[in-house]
């Protein structure tokens, strides 16, 4: 497969923690993916939009955290109210145990943030303190933030939710009328719907020229966190997914809590056509990966591609089960 062009421009860092708003600037970062002349691509993006807020956890009551110092927030100020609040956060967890985990803000006040987490993801176990947990505050990308200006009628297929099982559908459609994102179904304007850390999704170019997506944004200086579960008794489960990384990652270095039958497939996003299979497949035997059409054992070259999203198959069990991959990206460790 080809590898998108990457280009990272690293800031100046400062890692002081310290209780005050947007104080420290994460590198910068660059990966354009191209997709071909009416075809689809099966992309995900590999950046954060910048953080507004890091700081620490100085308490915690259920859900809400309360953030060390007085950064003096407007109440709800980091809720999306259109249209005078276009964003949706979230606060990912930047150290300790549960790094990377990730909850949407659903309401704050002058020093504390209410989240939401995916099932299965709580506060349990993060610290708080003098030497609390560390966080980022950011906004979610979003149709319009990620893709401004792309030909128009270019679609965007998506998931909503986790359906239960494998091969499902896209169910929801979005697509650029060459002024805004709207709903395919409804026609409502979606320009600022959030779109969930880590997911997949697939992107329409129904021009006639080839089309390149160009993802500007912060480097992750987190661990890639995702849950790999099933949903239903003896059934599999796929999940469209992304490493959250601007350079290749490789498979094998990952460290992917894997069982044996479990696979990951992969698209070709730079042939041409639309409605593509597959076309490469990586098992995991219980002790490795292996290349699903040869069963040669994988090695270090074989690596996921920035920007490019994949689906990842965890094999049936009899009740549904879930485990957490959390792997740092290889240039920080």
């Amino acid at each position: 497969m080809k590898t998108p062009k990457i280009i990272c421009t690293v800031a100046a860092l400062a890692f002081s923690i310290a209780a005050s708003q947007a104080v420290e600037t994460d590198p910068v970062g660059f990966v354009s993916v191209t997709v071909p002349a009416n075809s689809d691509a099966v992309l995900a993006v590999p950046l954060n939009r910048a953080s507004e807020f890091k700081g620490v956890i100085s308490a915690i009551s259920g859900n809400t955290i309360t953030v060390s110092g007085t950064p003096s927030w407007s109440v709800n100020q980091f809720v999306q109210a259109l249209p005078t609040q276009n964003k949706t956060y979230a606060v990912q967890i930047a150290s300790g145990t549960k790094e990377g985990m990730i909850g949407k803000v659903t309401a704050n006040g002058t020093n504390t943030l209410t989240l939401q987490f995916e099932a299965g993801d709580s506060l349990t176990g993060v610290v708080f303190g003098a030497s609390g947990d560390q966080i980022d505050l950011m906004p979610y990308w979003t149709p319009s933030s990620l893709m401004p200006s792309v030909p128009a009628a270019t679609e965007i297929f998506s998931f909503s939710g986790l359906p239960v099982g494998v091969n499902y559908g896209t169910n929801t459609i979005f697509g650029f009328t060459g002024t805004n994102w709207e709903d395919g179904d409804t026609t409502d304007n979606v320009d600022h719907l959030p779109i969930a850390f880590g997911s997949a999704f697939f992107c329409r170019n129904n021009s006639a020229s080839a089309m390149t997506v160009s993802m500007v944004g912060s480097v992750p200086m987190s661990a890639n966190r995702l849950q790999i579960r099933t949903l239903a008794n003896n059934t599999a489960q796929e999940t469209y997914f992304g490493f959250n990384s601007p350079i290749p990652e490789s498979l094998v270095n990952l460290q992917i809590p894997a069982v044996a039958g479990d696979q990951i497939f992969g698209f070709n996003n730079s042939a041409s056509g639309k409605n593509k299979g597959t076309v490469v497949t990586y098992g995991y035997t219980g002790s490795g990966w292996e290349d699903g059409d040869t069963g040669d054992p994988i090695n270090a070259t074989v690596k996921l591609q920035p920007g490019w999203g994949y689906v990842y198959r965890r094999v049936a069990s009899p009740t549904p089960s879930s485990v957490v991959w959390q792997k740092l990206p290889s240039y920080l460790q």
